[in-house]
């Protein structure tokens, strides 16, 4: 308040009561600052006086030694300090007489001070090394730094030789080297070495001259330059305790002798200096045992310290190094694999693996043996003398044969000990083998393809288990990229052969040169099998002679029974030799002129084409010395030799289409050379039967010696020995009616002419026979029919019409547009080539049981085209499918028939093929006839109008079939594709079963297309809904086209009764199945592993109970 002013201020209490708060607390940390203030200044005033103290007494003591100079290590990084020698202290009653005992122990405390400091240095530098010489010479310094000796010795132990590699101080300083390098010795040497890392103890020894090491190690001790005092020898342990080295000091002897001893004085208590020979007897005694060099106690202890520090070092240095060492190998394997995944060819990949092994190994040698595939034979594919490469070796010999045999690795490092081990190797290579470590190379298949073989370490050492760990890895890598290889040469093989067929396809369709045609094969033969020389000749079986002739017009005469190719000519026989100069028909006249050397000789005969059996050799192909690099040949294989095989069958069918104008070529040939013959030296080979005659005479048809009577003559006289033995080309067409025939008397006819011709067969793959009269039946099973059965029957079946004959459609053309259909159908469970064959075949049974009568050759030629190619291209599901799914299909044909029109479409660009064009020979008005009658008959398969052609042939009679044709036509093919379920109940089952396999594909593939699914269609892995689907399909779908059918042709009454006898069967199980309440499992079926169709798995097989599939929606 103011002066005067007799007011009252009002405050607040609880503002008031933190106000005093406030103030109270302040006070108080005042006062808890000030006693603290106090008591520091009581410790500083403490640690001064101490200060005082210590620099009084250091002061004191630099009083009476003002030479000695302490250097400090922290002033010099890496250098250690060297500990002061105890001539340079005062004697302790000088120091007690000066000093009393606190100076001594002082001077003490200063002398550890720096041996600890040194120590501590010296451990630093130590641990920090990894490198081997870095730690050898950090080592040796360290150990001079803390002991006084002359001589350091650091050993350290290999464990793979047993030896100790020996490094001391030099005797001299050597730039840029702390060390020297004094060889090894032996663990079990007479050695103090020796000796520490046997035992495991230390050695000390502090009179060497006085003890009986000297006698021990006199050979070791003679070889030191001066005269040892004293000798420490510590073994030097890891971590784990394991010996890893030794270290060893030696002191020299160094007694005072008058002269020296004069010039040391020592100062009294006074200041004042004397000598040596003026002190009491007693300290002269004293003066000469401290001129003696021994390793005191304190020394010991650091020298043992040094030893713990380098054991730690070396075991550091060790494992980086194994650490090195594994991530080198690693490396190594990574480029393996980064390398052959790069390479294409198996030669490559296995070079690839030597040079890798000998990064990973550093053996002195490493061999890589491959099989000869297909044998037991085994060569050195590289590593190895040139002159043992060419050598081959059964898989009974040596390490490498047993490894080969059984695929075990072996690691042996007494190679000549082993029960296994072939000397033979040895004496020829001039190589002595000490150890051996061998690995398989396997595929994928665990098949062995190689063995890779290492000898000897390099460096003198031994195999080890993580050599075989790391060997093993890169055999497996090189397994599998050996295997990836031959899959690619297998790709590679099959795309140049797909590229020759075009080629020589394509020249025999626009030329007929004989010498461009053998040009073309020689140099497609050559870049495919990868050879050298690819030689050609053809076969004349009239002359017995092989001849050809080239393109610079030289022309080649060799008789048959002359050298290799004559073999193959004669015998058919495939002759294939690693060395021809081995082959006792081999002739080498012709390497000797050339100066060329053959080696491996892989030679195959060319059959006729289209010739069943017996067929005659046409042409001999030879390869000769296979390339495995620029310079280096290699044998052939059995893949080049199915190679070979595949190529020689398309030169075959090349030759087919060539066969005329090959005879023609041949018989002018034949005259032309001889004519010239004629006007050469008549003695020119006319002493040797068997020489090889070449011309450089080009001939011409045009020649004057040659006339067309002679080369005619001599064709027909060629082909009618031919046709002697063969089976098909020598029937005569019977009854063949000439193209656009529409009557029907030249179809009855042929059924007369038929009915005499059940004599014509054909041979199977499995070698059963399919003839006339087992296509005859009915009830002729086509589900395990292959392919090639396949193209089998169906040439049967047109033979026996004779439509090759009167639509003049050529062998090689009909068989290429069976092969174009085949690979247009997909492999699916039922719409696949066995189906078309089967609606073919019941096509023709119709046809010749009874409709035939009523159809032209072009209707029923018409008939079979349609029913071979009815379901072509078909993916497996129906047409409601495609329109559903708004497929790529159902948009071009909009949505009207869409499979059936897609089958068309399909069908006439395989014929427009002019390779596979069997309609090529029919006048324009009979094609686009044929074209209106296989669209028209393929339509009719459509399910979509199934019950028009019912009411259809219910209102046909046969008293106007004739007229009706083109009707009972659709019926006939309609009928056939719905005869699946008309044939006996077994196959009736099976064709079933793979009709309901695609129904449940199709159910699958509406579920995830979220479109509706036909009721038909769902539950069918219940076995009662497959039989009643069946029986519903036969009652509602079959009947009405098969009973009306059946009828108008008592004939074909068979599969009405079957359709029937089925429909009984399908009652049967379905009430068995009621009864039993339970489900068995539906047939899968899986694809086969030789051909494109599918078969039924080993579960359903012997089921003959199961019902078949519906029909419903085929398409």
């Amino acid at each position: 308040m103011l002066d005067g002013d007799k007011r009252m201020v009002r405050v607040p209490l609880d503002a008031l009561s933190t106000a005093l708060n406030g103030a109270k607390a302040a006070l108080a940390e005042k006062k808890a600052l000030a006693a603290e203030l106090e008591q520091m200044d009581a410790e500083m005033l403490a640690l001064e006086a101490r200060l005082h103290t210590r620099q009084d007494q250091l002061e004191r003591c630099a009083s009476f030694r003002p030479d000695l100079h302490r250097p400090l290590a922290r002033d010099r990084p890496g250098a250690f300090s060297r500990a002061r020698s105890k001539t340079t202290l005062m004697s302790s009653a000088t120091i007690r007489d000066l000093l009393g005992d606190q100076a001594e122990e002082l001077n003490q405390l200063l002398v550890r001070e720096e041996s600890l400091r040194a120590l501590m240095d010296a451990t630093r530098d130590v641990s920090q090394k990894c490198e081997y010489f870095e730690v050898v010479s950090t080592a040796l310094r360290a150990a001079h730094s803390v002991i006084s000796a002359e001589k350091y010795t650091l050993g350290v132990l290999n464990e793979k030789k047993d030896a100790i590699e020996l490094f001391s101080n030099p005797p001299v300083v050597i730039p840029g080297r702390d060390y020297m390098e004094e060889g090894t010795v032996l663990v079990d040497s007479t050695t103090t070495f020796g000796r520490v890392v046997l035992t495991g103890k230390a050695l000390e020894v502090d009179e060497v001259g006085d003890s009986d090491i000297f006698d021990l190690y006199e050979d070791q001790l003679d070889m030191l330059d001066f005269d040892p005092q004293a000798l420490l020898c510590v073994p030097i342990l890891n971590v784990h305790g394991v010996i890893v080295g030794v270290f060893q000091a030696i002191t020299t002897k160094r007694l005072l002798h008058a002269g020296d001893s004069s010039s040391m004085l020592l100062s009294d208590a006074d200041g004042g200096a004397r000598s040596a020979e003026q002190l009491p007897s007693a300290a002269s005694s004293a003066l000469s045992q401290l001129s003696k060099t021994f390793i005191s106690t304190q020394e010991k202890e650091s020298f043992y310290y040094i030893c713990v520090i380098t054991g730690m070092a070396i075991w550091n240095m060790s494992l980086a190094k194994a650490h090195q060492v594994a991530q080198s190998r690693i490396e190594c394997l990574l480029k393996l694999n980064r390398n052959i995944s790069a390479e294409i060819t198996a030669a490559s990949v296995l070079d690839q693996i030597i040079s890798v092994s000998y990064e990973l190994l550093h053996a002195e040698k490493i061999a890589l043996y491959v099989r000869d595939e297909g044998t037991d034979a085994f060569y050195i594919a590289s590593g190895a003398e040139a002159s043992a490469k060419d050598e081959y070796h059964t898989d009974h010999n040596g390490i490498a044969g047993f490894v080969m045999r059984t695929g075990q690795l072996v690691l042996t490092n007494a190679a000549q000990e082993h029960p296994e081990f072939d000397p033979s190797f040895d004496e020829k290579s001039s190589f002595v083998t000490r150890q051996v470590l061998c690995a398989s190379v396997k595929d994928a298949d665990s098949n062995i393809l190689a063995v890779v073989c290492a000898s000897n370490k390099a460096d003198g050492g031994e195999f080890t288990s993580e050599d075989a760990l790391y060997l093993n890895y890169a055999a497996d890598a090189a397994g599998i990229s050996l295997h990836k290889s031959n899959l690619l040469r297998e790709v590679i093989t099959s795309q140049r052969i797909t590229e020759a067929r075009l080629k020589l396809t394509d020249f025999v369709s626009n030329s007929t040169s004989v010498a461009e045609f053998v040009g073309i094969v020689v140099d497609e033969g050559r870049q495919l099998m990868g050879c050298d020389r690819f030689g050609f000749l053809l076969v004349d079986q009239l002359k017995k002679e092989l001849w050809i002739t080239q393109i610079d017009g030289q022309n080649v005469r060799m008789p048959m029974n002359k050298g290799l190719s004559g073999l193959v000519a004669t015998t058919g026989e495939t002759v294939c030799t690693r060395d021809a100069y081995t082959h006792e028909l081999f002739d080498p006249s012709l390497d000797a002129k050339t100066g060329y050397r053959t080696t491996s000789v892989l030679c195959m005969p060319v059959f006729e084409d289209h010739a069943p059996v017996n067929p005659k050799i046409v042409a001999v192909a030879m390869c000769i010395n296979k390339k495995e690099g620029p310079t280096r040949v290699v044998p052939f294989t059995n893949t080049d030799t199915t190679t070979m095989a595949r190529y020689c069958r398309e030169i075959q069918f090349a030759l087919g289409r060539l066969s005329l104008d090959i005879s023609y070529y041949k018989v002018v040939s034949d005259c032309g050379m001889s004519d010239s013959r004629g006007t050469a030296d008549p003695s020119a080979g006319a002493d040797d039967p068997f020489s090889i005659k070449v011309t450089s005479s080009v001939v011409t048809p045009k020649s004057p010696a040659v006339t067309e009577a002679e080369i005619i003559s001599s064709i027909v006289h060629k082909y009618c020995q031919l046709s002697e033995v063969e089976g098909i080309d020598a029937l005569a067409p019977v009854g063949s009616a000439p193209p656009g025939a529409s009557g029907t008397s030249s179809a009855e006819s042929w059924m007369k002419a038929v009915h005499q011709s059940d004599e014509l067969v054909l041979t199977r793959e499995n070698g059963n026979v399919i003839g006339v009269g087992d296509l005859d039946r009915w009830d002729f099973s086509c589900l395990d029919l292959s392919n090639a059965d396949i193209f089998m029957s169906v040439t049967v079946i047109f033979r026996v019409f004779g439509f090759l004959d009167a639509f003049r459609i050529p062998s090689d053309k009909f068989a290429t547009f069976l092969s174009h259909v085949a690979s247009h159908y997909r492999p699916n469970p039922f719409h696949n080539l066995q189906h078309a064959f089967q609606v073919t075949h019941a096509t023709y049974i119709m046809v010749r049981r009874e409709c035939g009568s009523y159809f032209s050759t072009v209707d029923i030629f018409t008939m079979l085209v349609a029913a071979l190619c009815h379901d072509i291209d078909h993916p497996g599901n129906n047409n409601d499918f495609e329109v559903k799914s708004l497929s790529q299909m159902a948009l071009t044909h909009n949505d009207d028939a869409v499979l059936e029109r897609h089958h068309c479409r399909v069908t006439f660009i395989i014929l427009g093929h002019q390779s596979a064009n069997i309609l090529e020979n029919l006048p324009r008005d009979s094609f686009l006839r044929v074209r209106r009658l296989i669209i028209h008959c393929i339509l009719a398969t459509d399910m979509s109008k199934h019950f028009e052609k019912c009411k259809a042939v219910e209102g046909l009679s046969r008293r106007h079939l004739a007229d009706k044709r083109y009707v009972l036509m659709a019926v006939v093919l309609h009928a056939a594709d719905l005869s699946g379920q008309a044939l006996p109940y077994e196959q009736a089952v099976r064709w079933g079963m793979r009709v309901l396999t695609e129904f449940q594909n199709q159910a699958k593939s509406e579920v995830e297309l979220k479109v509706p699914v036909d009721s038909y269609m769902t539950n069918l892995h219940q076995m009662k809904t497959r039989v009643t689907v069946q029986m519903n399909f036969i009652n509602y779908v079959l009947r009405p086209i098969w009973l009306p059918l059946a009828t108008l042709c008592p004939q074909l009454r068979v599969y009405a009764d079957a359709l029937e006898s089925n429909f009984d069967s399908y009652k049967t199980d379905l009430d068995r199945l009621l009864g039993e309440q339970q489900e068995r499992p539906p047939v899968v079926y899986v694809r086969g592993e030789s051909s494109r169709l599918l078969t039924a798995a080993p579960s359903t097989a012997g089921v003959a109970a199961l019902p078949s599939s519906a029909r419903h929606a085929r398409s």
